[in-house]
C-alpha cells in the first residue's frame, strides 16, 4: 500500500492534481486530500490501462466494456474482505467460463454452476467422495477437449482443400490401375506394390529399421529423401506415419516397395505445412529395407 501512495503522490505532483470533489462527514482538509489522491490514483491507473490497451494491436480492447467491469468492482460499497475475495475469484471464473469453456464449445449454465458451488462450499465438512468429484471433472474436461478437437477435425475433413486432395489421390491411383500397375490395397486403405519382399523375418513395430526412401507427391515433386540425411535413415514403424509403418512391416531385410499412402494414413486433416503437405494429401514413398536392428 505504501508503494501505491508513493506512486499516486508522484502522479499528483507531476500532473498538478487538485481536489475534484468535496465530501461531508470529515474535515474539509482531509476530504480534499483524500479526493486529490483518489483523482491522482484514478488518472494514473487510467493512463496505465490505456497504455496496456494499446500495447496489443491484434486484440482491440472495448474500452466502454472495460470501464463497466472496473466500475462493477470499484463501486462496491463494502470493505468486507471475504466479499472482495469472492468478487476477485468470480472474475477469474467468469474468464474461464467465457474463454476457456467457450474454446471447448461448452456452454456453462451459470445458475446450475452456482447451485452446485454453493452446495459444496457451504457444507460443514468435506465429503468422502471429494477425490471422486475431482476425478470426475477431469474425465469430463478431457472428453470436452476431445469433443472440441473432433469437431474441428470434422470441419477440416470437409474443407475444400481436404476434399480436393482426397479426390486427387483417388484419381491418381485409378490412373495407375488403368495404366496396368499391379497395385494392392490393404484393409486400412494403403495402396502398395512390393517389388521384393526381402528375406528373413518381417519388420516389427519396435524394430530399428535402416532404410533408403524417397517421398514425393502424386505430381512427382520430391519433398523428402533419405539421401538428404546422409544416405540412409533409421526409425521404427511405430514412430512414422501409419501408412509408412504399415508398409515397412510387409517387408524383410532387403525388401523394396512403393507405398501410395492416402491422407488419412499420412498427416491427416492437419497435413504438415512445414513440408508443404496439405490436408489429407496422398504421399508416395519408394522404400528399401537396408537392415533391421543393426548391431544387435
Amino acid at each position: 500500500m505504501k508503494k501505491l501512495f508513493l506512486a499516486a503522490g508522484a502522479a499528483l505532483m507531476v500532473m498538478g492534481v487538485t481536489s475534484c470533489s468535496k465530501k461531508s462527514g470529515v474535515s474539509a482538509e482531509d476530504k480534499a486530500f483524500d479526493d486529490s489522491l483518489a483523482c491522482a490514483w484514478g488518472q494514473m491507473v487510467g493512463y496505465q490501462a490505456n497504455q496496456m490497451a494499446g500495447s496489443n494491436p491484434t486484440q482491440k480492447l472495448d474500452k466502454e466494456a472495460y470501464i463497466r467491469g472496473i466500475q462493477a468492482a470499484m463501486l462496491v460499497d463494502t470493505a468486507d474482505q471475504s466479499y472482495l475475495q469472492g468478487l476477485e475469484m468470480g472474475s477469474r471464473l467468469a474468464r474461464q467460463r467465457y474463454y476457456a469453456m467457450k474454446e471447448l464449445d461448452v456452454n456453462v449454465d451459470a445458475e446450475l454452476w452456482m447451485k452446485n458451488f454453493r452446495k459444496n462450499f457451504m457444507a460443514d465438512s468435506l465429503a468422502d467422495n471429494v477425490q471422486d468429484v475431482m476425478t470426475g471433472f477431469q474425465i469430463l474436461a478431457q472428453r470436452a477437449e476431445q469433443r472440441a478437437q473432433d469437431r474441428k477435425d470434422a470441419e477440416l475433413e470437409n474443407s475444400d482443400d481436404s476434399q480436393a486432395n482426397i479426390k486427387a489421390g483417388n484419381a491418381y491411383v485409378d490412373s495407375l490401375k488403368a495404366a496396368g500397375a499391379q497395385l494392392q490395397t490393404s484393409e486400412t486403405g494403403l495402396v502398395y506394390v512390393i517389388e521384393n519382399a526381402g528375406e528373413g523375418e518381417k519388420v516389427k513395430d519396435n524394430d530399428r529399421v535402416v532404410v533408403n526412401y524417397k517421398g514425393s507427391f502424386t505430381n512427382g515433386h520430391v519433398f523428402d529423401a533419405s539421401e538428404k540425411h546422409g544416405g540412409t535413415a533409421t526409425f521404427s514403424p511405430s514412430n512414422v506415419v501409419p501408412g509408412f509403418g504399415e508398409g515397412l512391416k510387409m517387408l524383410s531385410k532387403g525388401g523394396k516397395a512403393t507405398l501410395y499412402i492416402p491422407g488419412k494414413l499420412a498427416y491427416g486433416v492437419h497435413g504438415n505445412p512445414g513440408a508443404g503437405i496439405g490436408p489429407n494429401q496422398m504421399l508416395v514413398f519408394e522404400v528399401e529395407v537396408v537392415d533391421i536392428n543393426p548391431n544387435k
